[in-house]
């Protein structure tokens, strides 16, 4: 209630009086507080629900990329110890190939001479 200047106050009957009128409007006030907390408190539930499936599905994600690193990393130490394996066989079978034609290169000659011969006795 507004007072003038120069008016009286209101009296404690008057205020109350007053107030129970705005009564219904606090309590209308109240309820939609409720409503909006309620509201405000089952977004925040599902927010983690949501929250939480993500992290598990990250979780499971990163638990099978981990796996796949090991089992990559086992691969690729077996492969390099395959490949230096390869690579020693390659130069011993380099070292036998010489051994081996050297051997033939040698055996050129000789075959001359056999077919050399070979002609000789046949005459």
């Amino acid at each position: 209630m507004p007072t003038r200047k120069g008016s009286h106050r209101p009296s404690l009957k008057d205020v109350l009086a007053e107030m129970r009128g705005h009564g219904v409007i606090l309590e209308d006030i109240r309820a939609q507080n409720r409503a909006t907390i309620e509201a405000v408190q089952m977004t925040r539930a599902v927010l983690e629900e949501k929250i939480d499936q993500v992290d598990r599905a990250s979780r499971e994600r990163d638990a099978v990329l981990a796996a796949a690193v090991r089992q990559n990393s086992e691969d690729i130490r077996q492969n390099s110890e395959d490949i230096r394996k390869n690579s020693e066989d390659i130069r011993k079978n380099s070292e036998d190939i010489r051994v081996l034609t050297t051997r033939v290169d040698a055996l050129g000659p000789l075959e001359q001479r056999v077919s050399e011969l070979e002609r000789r006795s046949s005459r």
